[in-house]
């Protein structure tokens, strides 16, 4: 086994026995990593439990077999380099960095290095720790993440006829905006409003952020397959898909 140190940040955390946890870091230089943290949990007389909290950034030591790419990895090293106490002292902001780790989870592959996106996460985190504007910056995270995977949306034009005008529907599936002259052929869609589409195009006087939240949400959960949980704590289903 080869011994990997890496800069991480910790996304998930599952517990595995009376002492041990399942934990998934994202590294900067390895990308999503799982590894077990082996008797992690328990202190002896000359050892204090390690403790490893979730958006936690540290520098990580992980023993892992190349050949074996779907086993876990063992966690020999976890040194917390900065704890971000901020995320905790409103709920929103902990919703909004728990629900940018959950995307990174779904939405990146285990090995499969996204070095920018890394930088973009601790950016976010940083950002949510001392954050007013939470939405804003879970939107930003939103739009780094999915350039990140290749899945960005496009919203300056119709995906389908290249018009630039008209543009009233998104498709998930079709990968971004649609025409009033093509939507009608198209069974999975929702209805976008001038004004989000305005936040994404870099228009003055766009609306309430809640509306492009909503559009990358929803893009999200279809690259994932059902939606994020912490969605819902972020922005109550009742306040969005308003079309104002």
């Amino acid at each position: 086994m080869a011994n990997i140190r890496d800069s991480a940040v910790v996304l998930k955390r599952l517990d595995y026995s009376e002492t041990s946890q399942v934990i998934v870091f994202f590294t900067k230089a390895h990308g999503k990593v799982r590894a077990i943290g082996k008797g992690i949990k328990r202190s002896t007389k000359t050892r204090f439990a390690v403790g490893i909290d979730l958006l936690d950034l540290g520098e990580l030591v992980v023993s892992h077999r190349s050949d074996r790419a779907a086993a876990l990895a063992n966690v020999i090293e976890w040194k917390q380099t900065r704890s971000l106490s901020g995320l905790r002292e409103r709920l929103n902001r902990t919703y909004g960095a728990q629900y940018a780790a959950e995307i990174s989870g779904h939405l990146t592959e285990d090995w499969d290095p996204h070095p920018e996106l890394f930088d973009a996460l601790v950016a976010a985190l940083e950002e949510l720790a001392d954050a007013t504007d939470v939405l804003g910056a879970v939107v930003g995270y939103q739009l780094a993440l999915l350039r990140s995977i290749g899945s960005l949306p496009r919203f300056d034009a119709c995906v389908l006829c290249g018009r630039t005008g008209d543009l009233t529907h998104f498709s998930s599936f079709e990968g971004g905006v649609v025409c009033r002259h093509c939507e009608a052929g198209q069974i999975e869609k929702r209805e976008v409003t001038v004004a989000t589409l305005g936040v994404f195009q870099g228009m003055e006087g766009a609306a309430s952020i809640v509306g492009p939240f909503d559009l990358l949400n929803y893009h999200i959960s279809h690259l994932m397959g059902r939606e994020p949980a912490l969605a819902a704590k972020l922005v109550p289903p009742a306040r969005r898909r308003t079309l104002d």
